[in-house]
């Protein structure tokens, strides 16, 4: 008798004899399943990805409401600092998602609209009083009276993506409902539970001490390194010296700023000490994000040479949330990894990779020196720092 069975007879438990294990068969049908599984995860997380993309794109592209925006990536970088996980990084996913199905289900739906209503407006410029022109008025109000009582039912019965292209359900599942009031209520308290959840008045505060944080650093010797016009006279001295201060502070705002992000304290911002600390434990992998993080800070500063119409903002901005969002998780997650280790690298090794990182912080601000030339703001240009501060474009 083996042991399983003596316990179970102990306890008074029925044991019944085990089945024989029977092999799966792994056929054609399973394969494709398995495929068709894995393309529609990686779709959705496309999907979602995007979503969140063009939400902080939206966000960074309004005035004040940017810093919104910015406390978003200064919350996901945090969250990667203090768990350690890339996942981690990624706060607003899910509600990106939502918002971003319910943006694309109402844009594809509208789409034959559209057409339709131009159709309909160029025919009413070439006659009014035809009967094309009536038809296709009576058609375009019909179409448009029906979509829009579609969507109200599809946002009422839930809203995902799928179930904007499903009207005979949506209408079966809202008879199903007794209550048409409860149905509201709980649609209301849902969009409550959700915002109330994104934390916006700590998120836009996190976001504006973070933009303090930084100028405290950036803002004297960045107008330091402004001063001069030309390569010559007293005014080179200047900027030599507000180039070199610039320099030094490069190598330890972005840790400074990281150490904020996982703490959300303010005075974070002025803890150097413990951020040369974490610097000695990894300086390899600082030396890395920093070049990283400065080398795509200077490519965004090529989208900054002419200012794009208001209403195309959002757009450039896209491109300066995708790549400054990978580059805060990565500071994020080396601070995790300097913040978890105890010991230090030997000497040598601390020496070498602290002056790598002044070279090539030294670079990134020889770098920036040019970008007034090229900026469509001149000087002004230099304060923005798309990297540590707001990620847009004007």
């Amino acid at each position: 008798m083996s042991v399983s069975s003596e316990a179970a007879h102990l306890l008074d438990i029925s044991v019944e004899p085990e089945a024989p294990a029977r092999t799966k068969r792994f056929g054609i049908r399973q394969l494709l399943g398995g495929l068709f599984r894995l393309v529609g995860r990686f779709v959705s997380l496309l999907f979602h990805l995007a979503s969140l993309v063009l939400l902080l794109a939206t966000l960074a592209a309004i005035p004040i409401v940017n810093i919104l925006a910015l406390g978003f990536l200064l919350k996901a970088e945090g969250e990667v600092a203090r768990e350690g996980k890339w996942k981690a990084g990624f706060p607003l996913y899910r509600v990106a998602g939502q918002l971003g199905a319910i943006v694309f289900g109402i844009f594809i739906l509208l789409l034959p609209l559209r057409y339709l209503g131009g159709f309909t407006s160029d025919a009413y410029l070439i006659d009014p009083g035809s009967g094309l022109t009536k038809f296709l008025r009576i058609l375009t109000f019909t179409i448009a009276s029906g979509l829009l009582i579609h969507l109200l039912i599809t946002l009422l019965v839930g809203g995902s993506l799928g179930s904007f292209f499903t009207p005979r359900r949506n209408y079966r599942k809202l008879r199903q409902q007794e209550n048409l009031g409860q149905i509201l209520r709980e649609r209301s308290a849902a969009v409550g539970n959700v915002v109330s959840s994104l934390e916006l008045k700590q998120t836009f505060l996190l976001g504006l001490w973070g933009a303090l944080g930084v100028l405290m650093w950036t803002l004297i010797p960045t107008a330091l390194f402004a001063v001069a016009d030309a390569p010559q006279g007293p005014a080179i001295l200047v900027t030599l010296v507000g180039g070199a201060m610039l320099a030094v502070v490069a190598t330890w705002v972005p840790i400074l700023q990281a150490h904020y992000s996982s703490t959300q304290r303010f005075s974070a911002c002025r803890e150097l000490r413990h951020c040369r600390q974490l610097f000695r434990k990894t300086p390899f992998l600082w030396t890395l994000g920093f070049l990283i993080g400065y080398a795509l800070t200077i490519v965004l500063y090529l989208f900054k040479i002419v200012a794009p119409p208001q209403d195309a903002l959002w757009m450039m901005t896209t491109v300066f949330i995708a790549v400054i969002y990978p580059a805060r998780l990565l500071l994020g997650r080396i601070y995790a990894r300097a913040a978890r280790l105890e010991t230090e690298p030997p000497w040598y090794w601390r020496k070498f990779w602290s002056l790598v990182s002044v070279l090539l912080c030294g670079f990134y601000v020889f770098l920036l020196f040019f970008t007034r030339n090229i900026g469509a703001h001149g000087k002004l240009v230099m304060f923005e720092q798309p990297l540590l501060l707001i990620p847009s474009p004007f």
